[in-house]
């Protein structure tokens, strides 16, 4: 790894940036904010949910807790029939009904971060590969990336369903490195997670930028963890040299 320096508004910079070929991307809360779309989704699901029953509102961080468990997948329909069933809510209809208000608003809410569009731009200017490495599933991915305008900027995307594996396992990455062509140490990470993208990343050798922006659950931070942090997405522009 080069040495690292500080730059004017102190994010740790690469002194020389001229190796980097590719950048890898983690997709959700590293280009856009997944977790303000889910809780959206949450909220028309219980409104839904009110009209039926004549209940009264719940706060959307009641359902979308359930989705945190670990039970099943983050994804996962399972986690809202849980909810209506141990509170005597449950109907087919209805939850079938909710399950494609979730789908919907989820990916109807979706919004970039700032200047995402726009670095993306610049990356590519640069000659740089762009790849996209997510635990969705492909077609969830490809609908997101499409909801955002994001799909052609990318020259690969590795889904949980390609690898068959979820990070942190390094297949992943692996998986990009081998496509793409490159060795680790041309390639950065760039994602909101330590443990499931800054940390695997590091063990194989890659270059990696913490989007802090993007991290809703702080708290596993340590001063090695990754080499650059990103306060706001076009921070990436420092780590490039531009």
């Amino acid at each position: 790894m080069e040495e690292l320096e500080t730059s004017r508004n102190g994010i740790r910079k690469n002194t020389d940036p001229g190796d980097l070929k590719a950048v890898l991307f983690d997709m959700d809360n590293t280009l856009f904010d997944f977790v303000a779309a889910k809780l959206e989704a949450c909220r028309e699901i219980l409104s839904y949910i009110g009209r039926e029953k004549g209940d009264i509102a719940r706060e959307p961080s009641e359902l979308f807790g359930y989705f945190l468990r670990g039970t099943y997948g983050f994804e996962d329909y399972e986690n809202i029939r849980d909810y209506m069933q141990e509170r005597n809510l449950f109907t087919a209809q209805g939850y079938r009904e909710c399950c494609e208000i979730y789908e919907r608003e989820k990916l109807q809410n979706l919004e970039l971060y700032p200047a995402v569009m726009d670095t993306l731009d610049k990356l590519k200017g640069l000659g740089l590969k762009l790849a996209v490495i997510t635990d969705a599933d492909r077609n969830h991915a490809l609908a997101r990336l499409t909801k955002v305008g994001l799909l052609n900027y990318f020259d690969l995307l590795v889904a949980a369903d390609m690898t068959g594996t979820q990070k942190p396992d390094p297949a992943h990455f692996l998986f990009a490195l081998e496509a793409i062509g490159i060795k680790p140490g041309e390639t950065l990470v760039v994602g909101d997670s330590i443990k499931r993208d800054m940390a695997p990343a590091r063990k194989l050798g890659l270059k990696t930028a913490y989007a802090s922006y993007g991290d809703w659950r702080p708290g596993e931070e340590t001063d090695q963890c990754f080499d650059f942090r990103l306060n706001t997405f076009s921070d990436l522009l420092e780590i490039s040299g531009l």
